[in-house]
């Protein structure tokens, strides 16, 4: 602190200043960081929910052949069940293992494949293939729920995005009230410091005048003058902001 500042206010001011310089740059680095923050957050939540979307994929072509099987999607959708549940790994075998067994049993009785024999190759192979279809279907539809608990995660981890946006908004909106609010504060404290220095400066050209006066009118050559300095000349003291002064005489 100078010998002066009181007059100016100087060093309040320039500690303003600085309090400022440090009140931006803690916006700037706080604001860079909780948009970092955001960004980590949101990308997370996107990888989350395409891996949710992955699985509700895989899940829903189950549910879609299940639909066409029942006749939902008409018979475009229906032609396509069967043509996947006749490609189905299990059924060509367990027809095959059918036929196979019908024929030896005719056989072992000494017929030929005539027409009943053929009839009832195609009865075995049509039951075998009911009996296999509603085990199929069920299996398709039991990739419903499945499929329904991926969907929501990915639903979930979508809606999970706005709050992220949000928080970092209102957070980034309070840093920047808060660094405003110190900001303002700090002129305030500058601008009070150099109004009372001010009032110290005026405060001292009174002081001075009473002196003159006193001078002049031989208050310093006896008695006790304005300044509270005994008689005689001896040096009183001024008092300016918590600052003591000589005042000479």
């Amino acid at each position: 602190m100078g010998i002066f500042d009181i007059f100016t206010g100087d060093s309040a001011k320039q500690a303003a200043e600085a309090n400022k310089k440090l009140l931006q740059d803690n916006l700037a680095t706080g604001t860079t960081t909780l948009q970092g923050g955001q960004t980590n957050a949101i990308g997370a939540l996107d990888q989350s929910a395409g891996l949710y979307g992955n699985l509700a994929s895989k899940y829903g072509k189950a549910s879609s052949l299940a639909l066409d099987a029942l006749g939902v999607n008409g018979a475009d959708g229906n032609a396509r069940a069967t043509s996947a549940f006749q490609a189905a790994p299990g059924y060509q075998y367990a027809v095959d293992q059918a036929l196979d067994q019908t024929k030896r049993a005719s056989a072992a009785g000494g017929q030929s494949l005539g027409g009943n024999v053929l009839a009832a190759l195609s009865d075995r192979a049509g039951n075998m293939a009911d009996q296999s279809y509603q085990t199929w279907l069920n299996n398709l539809n039991g990739y419903v729920s499945p499929e329904l608990s991926a969907t929501n995660g990915q639903a979930g981890a979508i809606a999970s995005k706005a709050p992220v946006y949000t928080s970092t908004a209102n957070s980034i909106a309070n840093l920047g009230t808060n660094t405003t609010n110190g900001i303002t504060n700090q002129n305030t404290q500058a601008a009070n410091a150099e109004m009372q220095g001010s009032s110290n400066l005026w405060g001292l050209g009174l002081n001075l005048a009473k002196l003159g006066v006193s001078a002049a009118t031989g208050g310093l050559g006896g008695g006790t003058s304005l300044l509270g300095g005994g008689g005689g000349g001896t040096a009183g003291v001024m008092n300016y902001g918590g600052q003591s002064w000589p005042a000479f005489g």
